[in-house]
């Protein structure tokens, strides 16, 4: 929201205010001053007039103007389009500096052009550092204050201003006014508010001659109407200045000048031609009448009919070009409610009209009298227009918003004791209506209808404080009850911080990326997505249009980063929330490997490059002890596979990919990346399970030395050693720590067989293990493989 001193001083007067401390006190009750600055026009730039002007001799496009300043005539030659006898201008005398000319800066100097001697010029608004208003020069008139020939154009009040921009939060949609941030300064300042005053021009005959407004049904929208003649329209300079500074000036006079209603005043502003709105179906004694019907459109929000629908109110304009010649318009003035327009835009996936949606669904101005009359009389003093006597009003019943309340109450929500007095007063500057209750300790406030953003005690409390002066407030200490902090969500952080830490010491770098995923990405790599109707409705861009299902996709971008950055050894690891095809959240650890474990460095000079197995060595080294079982082997596979956010194997390697079991149940995926998609990238991603989150427990460990024993089997290949592991641990034999295998020998002499060499580690916990004991155990569990496996001892 950008406005100057210039236009708030239309509404409240400011001038013995310093504008420093102002926009001090903008920011401090929340309407954040973004950049202000002192408007700067160049000295020796005066007022002139055009007193007549000819063709350039010797340029078809440069004209030979005679210009007065007061005290003297100029000879200056210009290039505008727009140069016309009786104008009156911005002349640039000699020895002016103009910021922006052609080539920069410029210093004004008596010059020969084309053979013509020229001394001066005549500035655009654009060459004087000002907003771009037109395509020629800048055309001056009483909008910006007495036109007297010779004087400083800095001198006039429409340049010896202030330029303020302002933040507006979406819950202040009251603020997105002139108006509205004169209300705020006059709340602060105690000033009283301008109103407007009865205008000229207003015709006798009544607008109930030449229009008629007929409703339906019953509807939700105010509208207010008035018809106007305007015989011939001028844009006024300061309403051109103000809707540049703003990016709103369009070509069309009549769109500028409801533009600056709505811009100035808050209310939505719209205007139709009554030629094309004139109904058959009425003839009145003068010819016939405009007609215009107020009922729900398709999509079931009121719009406005004439022989065909003209506009959506809140939603849309409808055709807005009005041209410049002669015309007799309908202007309407519109509120809707804004919780129920931004509902229903939603329920129906309307867009509308950006810039009107954007201030109708955050809170328009209601009081439509105000901005039609404010419209209508800067029509009538700036340009040839008649206003028809008599309005149209189509009025809806609101409920006013009362909040019932104590002083005390929104002392304690404030944080200190205020007079009832002050917190009284305040309320009433901020047009809050007090009424006592039958309960003396109770009040009840009754909110404007202008501020759509007070629902209950709390914001009634923060209206009073920001006013008031949160540096006002003295500040207390916290009263804060010491409590025990080994909770659940302790364990968690301190959990998830310790899996980091161990990625951290084995190379790994963290990566935080964001929630949000590219579903085309998901679905290409085969992972799991949110159901249709889950999706984001509004994603921050196309390419993180949904939220992830899966932490590997973005890492996978990041490793082709860093690649293509020319890194050759890359590990990084994330650790964060994803969410299922129904939008549950849950937490996972990923983590991915490619290239190089470490770079060449003597005496290393041939670098080792990641395998599944060393991969696989961190996932336990981080996690603790793990089994994998592959995936193929798994009967239940596609259930694990959705579980784990996959909807099939196709990123997976065919013969190197494993669920992931931690205590017998499976907890994710390991895998090298399918040789299709890359060749040499590792991947892991499990889930963080709340039960890993607890206190670790102390286990009783053995004083005594540990054994080992190795047992060399011939086994049927295609059994997987996991298998044969299970099988030995669920004998729950006694002295029998770990068992895992060393070496595997395959040979055509082995036929369908394989030579499996597997370790023993076996320990007591009374004493040191005989070698009567030791052979025992190794018996059994020859024994129990030969049952199990048809296996045989290789001689």
């Amino acid at each position: 929201m950008i406005f100057t001193k210039y236009l708030l001083s239309q509404f409240v007067d400011i001038s013995h205010l310093d504008i420093n401390e102002v926009c001090v006190r903008l920011s401090s009750i929340g309407l954040e001053v973004e950049s202000a600055y002192a408007l700067s026009v160049p000295k020796k730039v005066v007022v002139g007039k055009i007193l007549s002007y000819e063709p350039h001799p010797d340029a078809s496009k440069l004209n030979v103007c005679k210009v007065s300043i007061g005290t003297q005539e100029l000879q200056i030659v210009c290039g505008a389009s727009n140069v016309k006898a009786e104008s009156y201008v911005a002349v640039a005398l000699q020895g002016a500096v103009i910021p922006n000319g052609k080539n920069g800066e410029m210093l004004i100097q008596k010059t020969i052009l084309r053979g013509v001697e020229s001394c001066g010029m005549l500035c655009s608004s654009t060459e004087l550092g000002l907003p771009k208003i037109n395509e020629g020069i800048m055309i001056l008139d009483e909008s910006a204050g007495r036109l007297d020939l010779g004087k400083e154009l800095s001198e006039l009040p429409i340049f010896d201003d202030y330029v303020i921009e302002v933040g507006i939060t979406p819950n202040r949609g009251d603020c997105l006014s002139v108006l509205g941030i004169a209300r705020e300064l006059a709340t602060c300042y105690e000033l009283r508010l301008k109103r407007e005053i009865d205008m000229d021009n207003v015709i006798t005959l009544g607008l109930g001659r030449v229009l008629q407004i007929l409703t339906d049904e019953k509807i939700n929208a105010h509208l207010l109407y008035r018809v106007v003649e305007i015989k011939q329209a001028y844009l006024p300079l300061d309403i051109a200045l103000a809707l540049a500074r703003n990016e709103t000036l369009s070509e069309d006079i009549v769109c500028n000048f409801l533009e600056f209603g709505t811009y100035m005043t808050g209310v939505i502003l719209n205007a139709y031609k009554l030629r094309e709105c004139e109904s058959k179906d009425i003839v009145l004694d003068n010819g016939l009448a405009a007609q215009l019907r107020i009922k729900k459109d398709e999509n079931g929000l009121e719009a406005v009919f004439a022989n065909e629908k003209l506009s959506v109110i809140g939603v849309s304009y409808g055709e807005r070009h009005f041209g410049i010649r002669s015309e007799i318009l309908i202007i309407e003035a519109s509120y809707v409610n804004p919780n129920s327009l931004a509902k229903a835009l939603y329920d129906n996936a309307i867009k509308g009209d950006t810039q009107l949606t954007y201030r109708t669904t955050r809170g328009s101005n209601p009081d439509l009298e105000q901005g039609i009359e404010f419209l209508c009389k800067k029509m009538v003093s700036t340009s040839d227009v008649l206003v028809y006597s008599g309005s149209h009003n189509i009025a809806q019943s609101t409920d006013e918003v009362s909040i019932k309340t104590t002083f005390g109450a929104i002392n304690q929500l404030i944080g200190t004791e205020l007079e009832k007095e002050e917190i009284a007063m305040i309320l009433k500057r901020l047009d809050f209506k007090l009424d006592a209750t039958c309960d003396e300790n109770f009040f009840m406030i009754s909110v404007p209808p202008y501020r759509h953003d007070i629902h209950r005690i709390q914001d009634v409390a923060e209206e009073v404080m920001r006013i008031y002066g949160i540096d006002n407030i003295p500040s207390t200490p916290l009263y804060c009850l010491q409590t025990h902090n080994a909770n659940s969500t302790y364990f968690a952080y301190k959990y998830t911080r310790d899996l980091a830490h161990r990625l951290i010491a084995n190379g790994f770098v963290e990566c935080i990326h964001y929630v949000f995923a590219s579903s085309q990405r998901l679905q290409e790599l085969g992972f799991v997505r949110l159901e249709e109707n889950l999706e984001l409705l509004n994603p921050i861009t196309n390419d993180l249009d949904t939220l992830r299902t899966s932490l590997l996709p973005s890492l996978l971008d990041s490793i082709k980063r860093n690649e293509n950055f020319g890194f050759k050894n890359i590990a990084l690891f994330e650790i964060g929330s994803v969410y299922d095809c129904k939008r549950n959240e849950s937490g996972k650890l990923a983590f991915v490997a490619s290239g190089y474990k470490e770079d060449e460095c003597y005496p290393h000079t041939k670098p080792n490059k990641w395998d599944f197995f060393s991969f696989a060595e961190v996932c336990q080294r981080c996690l603790g002890e793990v089994g994998l079982k592959n995936i193929r082997d798994e009967s239940n596979k596609d259930e694990l596979l959705s579980r784990f956010g996959f909807m099939s194997e196709k990123i997976l390697h065919p013969y190197q990919s494993a669920f992931v079991y931690v205590k017998g149940k499976p907890i994710g995926i390991i895998a090298k990346i399918h040789p299709q998609i890359d060749s040499d990238i590792f991947i892991c991603e499990v889930e963080l399970q709340s039960s890993d989150f607890a206190i670790t427990q102390a286990q009783e460990f053995s004083k005594y030395q540990k054994s080992v024993r190795d047992l060399t089997i011939l086994i049927d290949r295609e059994i997987p050693f996991y298998r044969v592991r299970e099988s030995i641990i669920r004998a729950e034999l006694e002295f029998l720590q770990n068992v895992y295998p060393i070496d595997v020998y395959f040979d055509e002499s082995l036929e369908n067989k394989m030579a499996l060499s597997i370790r023993m580690v076996l320990q007591s916990n009374d004493g040191t293990l005989k070698d009567t004991q030791l052979n025992e155990v190794v018996d059994n569990i020859l024994a129990l493989l030969q049952d199990r496996f048809q296996a045989t001892l290789r001689s």
